[in-house]
């Protein structure tokens, strides 16, 4: 505890002062090339690896730490991005934060113990959702582990994240004058109309626990002329990635449904990404709880269940995983998307609280490289999910 403690403290300004510059140049995703830029010079003075341009990706990067013999390989995923209006308003400057204090802290585990550590980095998990590029293309495929935190108004071991699809249907009519001539015309808007009516009949015959929330992207041009064109965007989630497909395939009949009924055609397109449900690794979350609680944390640490949606529901399919949440407010009515979070998540207590994380992490980690037999307990849960999912 003492050794990694003391290594977490000889990097806290400097880890601090990359979180506060992050926070101060809030940048969307894929356009976080301030973040990236002062992230990975960092880690490359202590000793990692650069690889850059991951997948295509200009602001996504892996930076490598290995020791002389092999071992396990040890993931740190980095956010960054900001949100629009809002800044940090999620925290990701904490996120990054965390990943790069996990990342130098355990270099000496490494040294000592052999393996690897990583810390990679996600642009756009707001949108875009990197990791789920990055998952497809196999990136966390030879990761033992892969470890996140997430700032929040509360303490919490990682619980439920939903699965996510995000469509967008475009309906496609016939302009002509609504008042003069409407029967020479088919309107898009009524196809858009329609599947939001469908869609409400749909809803009394789904799982409860599925989400679906649209809203019109385009409606026409003016009330005087029949729109040739209409568009709607909805994210569809469920808690279980299984049940979505089902799910997803019921809303798009919506649409195809109402554009049978109106005349009209519909093209339908996945505008970011699907993102898996989370599972949780329980045998690697029980441990990072454990040192969480041990370096100071007093709050009851319950699984933080969301029914929001993050990419690293893909990376959980991929390797086992955990989405711990921290708090930097000190106040649970805080959520996160608010100015309330951006406030905590460059206040002192907010970087306190990320500090104790970091320290349960590097403890959680080093167990991993020293202990080939809790390794073995974390794959062998994980090595049964497919099979139980």
């Amino acid at each position: 505890m003492k050794s990694v403690n003391d290594r977490i403290e000889a990097i806290r300004e400097e880890v601090r002062a990359l979180g506060h510059d992050i926070h101060e140049h809030p940048e969307l995703g894929m356009e976080e090339f301030h973040a990236v830029q002062i992230i990975t010079e960092m880690l490359e003075k202590y000793g990692f690896s650069i690889e850059r341009n991951v997948c295509d990706i200009k602001t996504s990067f892996i930076a490598s730490y290995k020791g002389r013999k092999s071992g396990p390989v040890i993931g740190f995923l980095a956010e960054y991005d900001a949100l629009p209006g809002l800044g940090h308003g999620c925290g990701h400057n904490l996120i990054a934060s965390l990943a790069v204090s996990n990342g130098i802290a355990l270099r000496d585990a490494i040294d000592e113990y052999g393996g690897e550590v990583r810390v990679i980095g996600c642009p756009a998990e707001e949108t875009r959702g990197a990791k789920v590029e990055l998952a497809n293309a196999g990136k966390f495929d030879d990761l033992s582990v892969a470890m996140m935190g997430h700032p929040c108004g509360r303490h919490g071991a990682s619980g439920i994240m939903y699965a996510l699809d995000s469509e967008r249907f475009e309906f496609f009519g016939k302009s002509a004058h609504a008042g003069g001539a409407p029967w020479m015309g088919i309107n898009a808007l009524n196809g858009v109309i329609e599947t939001f009516n469908n869609i409400n009949a749909l809803r009394g015959h789904i799982e409860p626990d599925a989400r679906v929330a649209g809203i019109i992207t385009d409606g026409g041009k003016g009330a005087g002329i029949v729109p040739d064109f209409a568009a709607a965007q909805f994210y569809i989630r469920s808690p279980r990635s299984s049940y979505l497909r089902e799910f997803s395939e019921k809303v798009k009949n919506c649409a195809r449904a109402a554009a049978l009924a109106t005349g009209t055609s519909v093209e339908i397109i996945n505008f970011e990404g699907w993102y898996d449900d989370l599972h949780t690794n329980q045998t690697l979350s029980e441990r990072a709880v454990k040192y969480t609680k041990e370096f100071g944390v007093t709050q009851s640490m319950e699984p933080y269940n969301s029914s929001g949606s993050s990419d690293i529901g893909n990376v959980s399919y991929r390797t086992p995983s955990i989405h711990q949440w921290f708090d930097v407010t000190g106040d649970p009515d805080i959520g996160t998307h608010t100015p309330g979070l951006c406030a905590g998540a460059d206040s002192d207590y907010g970087y306190d609280q990320m500090f104790i994380v970091s320290r349960a992490f590097v403890k959680t980690a080093e167990d991993i490289l020293s202990d080939p037999a809790f390794l073995a307990d974390i794959r062998a849960e994980f090595d049964t999910y497919g099979s139980n999912n």
